[in-house]
C-alpha cells in the first residue's frame, strides 16, 4: 500500500480541537454545529465540507500525531486504541491541511487531498484522552492517529468507543453521522 507519514510529537490543541480545513472552508462554508455532532455522535470527529475538528481529551496543551495519507483505506488498528472512528468529507479546493486551534497550519504535514477535489474517508485514531483530560503538564499524554484516503461518502462507522468521553457521550443505538454534501 502506498501511504505517506508524518509525525509532530507536539502538536498543540486548544479547547480540545484541530482540524483538517480546506482552502475554501471560512470563505464558502460554515459549520458552527461540528462541535455539537461530535458531542451527539461518535464523540471523537465530525466534518464537512473542506473541514474536520477532532476532539482531544487534553483542553490546552500538547498531543502526539501522527497522520497518515493513503491511497486505499489501511487496514484497523489494533486494540492500543481506545476510540477509533472513520467519517467522510468533502474538499471542495481540492486542499486539506492540517490546523492547530488559532489557525495556525502545519504545512510540512503536506495537503491530504491527495487525488484533488472529491471524497475522502479520515480514520482518526485516539489513545489517552482520560489522561490529557488530566494533564497538567508539558509533556504530551495523549496520541492520535489520522488516515485519510480517497473514498465515496459513507455514514460514520465507530470501531471501538473506549476512553470516557466516548462511553460518555457515543451512543450506539443513535443513528450513525451522516456526511455532510457541499
Amino acid at each position: 500500500m502506498r501511504y505517506t507519514t508524518w509525525t509532530l510529537d507536539r502538536m498543540f490543541v486548544a479547547y480540545g480541537q484541530y482540524y483538517l480545513q480546506g482552502d475554501e472552508f471560512l470563505s464558502v462554508y460554515d459549520d458552527a454545529d461540528t462541535v455539537r455532532r461530535i458531542f451527539a455522535g461518535n464523540s471523537l470527529a465530525a466534518g464537512g465540507p473542506e473541514h474536520l475538528t477532532v476532539h482531544a481529551g487534553t483542553h490546552t496543551g500538547w498531543i502526539r500525531l501522527t497522520t497518515r495519507q493513503c491511497a486505499a483505506e489501511p487496514p484497523l488498528p489494533g486494540d492500543e486504541w481506545e476510540t477509533v472512528v472513520d467519517v467522510s468529507i468533502c474538499s471542495t479546493s481540492g486542499v486539506l491541511r492540517l490546523f492547530q486551534w488559532g489557525g495556525d497550519v502545519q504545512g510540512d504535514a503536506g495537503n491530504f487531498a491527495t487525488c484533488g477535489a472529491g471524497w475522502y474517508r479520515v480514520r482518526v485514531q485516539a489513545r489517552g484522552r482520560d489522561e490529557g483530560d488530566a494533564q497538567q503538564g508539558d509533556t504530551p499524554v495523549e496520541e492520535h492517529f489520522l488516515s485519510v484516503w480517497p473514498a465515496p461518502p459513507e455514514p460514520d462507522t465507530v470501531h471501538c468507543a473506549n476512553d470516557t468521553f466516548a462511553r460518555t457521550h457515543y451512543d450506539p443505538t443513535r443513528p450513525a453521522g451522516q456526511p455532510v454534501q457541499p
